[in-house]
């Protein structure tokens, strides 16, 4: 407290090998214990020199005013978090010295809205990077895969799709979409064909037309397909007054997009948004410092309307999202509606959910990771007679990661998971949602919590399922895993198991999608107006 400091970054250069700030660094330091030719910026453990390039002083008023430029290098980034926080940094020869939160330009307010500056493509890694202001007004270097909406010509048909949407306004439009656009599995698809067998109009579905779910949609419902990063879908997303996904918005168009007339619409949270749920939510909870996102008023707008699957749930939503009774549908996933599980069934497939602490870890060194060495030991642990029935579907960064390496067992890289798990008699998982999934069709389920209480530190929280409301066997070592995997393979679910389970998804009459187009309808969400029959 007795320096104080103040920022204002003019300018972000992207150069070849680093990016170059140039800003106004004011410090009042009374007390002349800074040193201003020995500041940084410091960056998770690295420390980038500011170098003074004019420097005013004022010694009546104590303060001096320097402008500055620092390089700031892009591989030093390779596995870094996905946002990286820059602190102002000072040491004397003594070791005393501070370490600030350093604002991006002091004269704007807290919440004031992103900026994106200059973004570095790193194409043999299929990464981008770039320094940003978030809405705190707090400069962070953002660390992600790479997005098509990066390129300078999206930019431009961006641009150019903007300037159309503000003519054809009075278009009104529900964009529909699952997973980062790339699936056509999920309950938005289901939802998406029984409004399209309704006669439903301006209802449109967004997905990659590389992605291998595109040859799985029927003619009859192709004519309301729009493909991702065409002028198009641009234009939609930024016409629709609804968005109806099994995941954010962001998944409508690009994941952590960088681009201000995207973010803007995103942020400014302008749209109704019906969320379908990718899971169940009964299994890390909402509390959880990396769940705190799908709280209500925070990514989501205030009248998000979100799809549960029962009475339990909603109260999960209500307790620990901050949301209220009217803005849950207890209907079920519609996705529900169409889950089978073969009648021959025997396969077992270990699908462990994602760490997002280990994001980028995960693309640089996946051998490293605790996500790795879990697989591994669970890998490890099933019994030489039964391996030749096993699937393993780890997160799809996971399987982008490994498709090239010596990993042990062949990944199947792009099967639909709803026709892997038709043939799943068991399911070994840690916390993921698709043990609802794998449950509700009739296989067994297995929860491998070794690391239970170092990834709940990481989450910063805790798991809604335990050992009373549990709907499957729970183990912390391998010998425990071998020895449950017979107990459970080609036999019958626990009858107290399918009771726990059947508090918290309480539908079983494959009925889900009629019940949520019902209330859709009751709200006035999908309009009447979209319907040619009213």
């Amino acid at each position: 407290k007795l320096v104080k400091c103040a920022n204002i970054l003019l300018k972000i250069f992207c150069l070849s090998q680093h990016f170059l700030f140039i800003g106004f660094l004011i410090i009042k330091d009374e007390y002349k214990l800074t040193d201003y030719k020995s500041l940084n910026f410091k960056v998770n453990r690295r420390k980038y020199k500011i170098k003074p390039v004019i420097n005013f002083k004022f010694p009546l008023l104590k303060y001096q005013i320097i402008l500055y430029k620092c390089k700031i290098t892009y591989k030093d980034f390779e596995g870094a978090n996905i946002h990286n926080k820059v602190f102002l940094s000072f040491q004397d020869k003594n070791g005393y010295g501070f370490l600030k939160a350093i604002k991006f330009n002091f004269l704007l307010g807290e919440k004031t809205k992103d900026y994106f500056g200059p973004i570095k493509i790193i194409s043999e890694t299929n990464t981008s990077i770039y320094a940003r202001r978030a809405t705190n007004n707090r400069i962070y270097v953002t660390v992600r895969l790479y997005n098509k909406t990066d390129e300078f010509k999206e930019k431009i048909k961006i641009l150019f799709a903007r300037i159309l949407s503000y003519i054809l306004f009075y278009k009104k439009i529900v964009l529909m979409y699952e997973k980062e656009s790339l699936k056509y599995e999920e309950s938005a698809s289901v939802l998406y064909e029984r409004l399209i067998d309704l006669d439903y109009k301006n209802i449109y579905y967004v997905i990659d037309k590389n992605s291998p779910h595109v040859s799985n949609i029927k003619k009859k419902y192709k004519k309301n397909i729009i493909y991702k990063s065409t002028f198009k879908h641009y234009l939609y997303f930024f016409l629709a007054d609804t968005f109806i996904g099994s995941e954010t918005i962001s998944h409508s168009i690009d994941l952590r997009v960088a681009n201000r007339f995207i973010f803007k619409k995103i942020v400014e949270k302008k749209y109704q948004l019906v969320f379908l749920q990718h899971g169940v939510t009964y299994m890390i909870s909402l509390a959880s410092d990396y769940r705190k996102s799908f709280r209500k008023g925070q990514s989501m707008p205030e009248n998000t309307k979100i799809i549960v699957s029962s009475e339990l749930e909603s109260r999960h939503f209500i307790e620990h999202g901050n949301y209220n009774k009217e803005d849950l549908y207890i209907t079920g996933m519609p996705k529900f509606d169409r889950n089978i599980k073969y009648k021959n069934a025997d396969k077992i497939i270990v699908m462990p959910t994602w760490r997002p602490w280990e994001y980028n870890e995960i693309r640089t060194n996946f051998k490293n990771t605790g996500y790795y060495k879990m697989l591994i030991s669970i890998l490890n642990s099933i019994p030489d007679n039964l391996k030749e029935k096993l699937i393993v579907l780890p997160h799809p960064l996971f399987m982008e990661a490994i498709k090239d390496s010596d990993f042990p067992i062949e990944v199947p890289l792009y099967k639909s998971y709803d026709e892997l798990l038709r043939e799943a008699d068991l399911l070994i998982t840690d916390y993921s949602s698709i043990a609802f999934d794998a449950f509700y069709r009739g296989s067994k389920v297995i929860f491998w919590w070794q690391d239970i209480e170092e990834c709940m530190n990481n989450y910063g929280g805790y798991l809604m399922l335990n050992e009373k409301n549990r709907f499957g066997d729970i183990c912390y070592n391998s010998e425990q895993l071998r020895s449950v995997i017979y107990k459970n393979y080609k036999r019958k679910q626990n009858l107290e198991y399918v009771k726990n389970y059947r508090k918290i998804v309480e539908f079983n009459d494959n009925k889900n999608t009629d019940r949520l187009i019902k209330m859709l309808d009751e709200d006035n969400i999908i309009k009447k107006r979209y319907n040619s029959n009213k």
